[in-house]
């Protein structure tokens, strides 16, 4: 059963695992955050069966669904369908990759007025293959990403150790050598980092990986460093 676990006040996540090419495990969270008006704000969103559901429900209203980059997106269209009154909102270029799901907004650089002020944004530029999109929650001060930056402590199975290792996340707080590899513009890549580690927050939200609590500011500084 998939757990809802209280993060600060007004924020919440779940888990879900997830095993890649056979050998290679982790867990993706889904986070949510209530809004002024009892509206939730759900970012990569994972299987939601009933129990989830009913959790859900007893914090407020499913208004918002946010797939935050090309591969956090496996589960919106049946998120989308169980809300279908929910506005869908997904990184630049989600869309062309699953045509078949609704996607009411495309986010730009400039948060959603639905959002009404709450939860502010930034794209991650020049890696097209992957369109981060990273969220600040204000009212708690938590930055939300996804794949810009993984937090594995202790990765399940021989393999994935050794893949986490190759990519220079293994055990800790980091970002993955392979981007700056893939990137097709690494000057706007590093310009959105230092966008990203400039931002006011202290708790930390990684979708694979172990929460920071506090103090994640000057972590993420270290973390995102050596692509500045």
């Amino acid at each position: 059963m998939t757990e809802l676990v209280s993060i600060a006040e007004d924020l919440w996540a779940a888990e879900h695992p997830l095993r890649f090419a056979g050998f290679v495990r982790m867990n993706a969270r889904m986070t949510v955050a209530r809004l002024p008006g009892d509206e939730l704000w759900v970012h990569s969103p994972i299987p939601i069966d009933d129990t989830l559901a009913v959790a859900l429900a007893k914090l407020g209203r499913v208004a918002y669904l946010v797939a935050p980059n090309r591969f956090h997106n496996l589960f919106l269209g049946a998120a989308s369908a169980r809300y279908p009154e929910a506005r869908v909102f997904a990184a630049p270029r989600v869309q062309e990759k699953i045509p078949s799901v609704r996607i009411d907004e495309v986010l730009s650089a400039e948060p959603p007025a639905a959002w009404g002020g709450s939860v502010d944004l930034r794209l991650v530029e020049g890696v097209p293959m992957v369109s981060e999109v990273v969220f600040l929650h204000h009212a708690s001060r938590t930055l939300v990403v996804s794949d810009i930056l993984f937090n594995i402590e202790k990765p399940e199975g021989l393999v994935s150790k050794l893949v986490y290792a190759a990519l220079g996340t293994n055990g800790k707080l980091a970002m993955g050598r392979e981007w700056p590899l893939i990137a097709k513009d690494r000057a706007a890549l590093r310009a959105s980092l230092r966008e990203v580690a400039a931002l006011d927050f202290d708790r930390l939200i990684m979708a694979h990986g172990e929460v920071v609590a506090s103090g994640a500011k000057d972590r993420v500084q270290a973390a995102l460093s050596p692509y500045l």
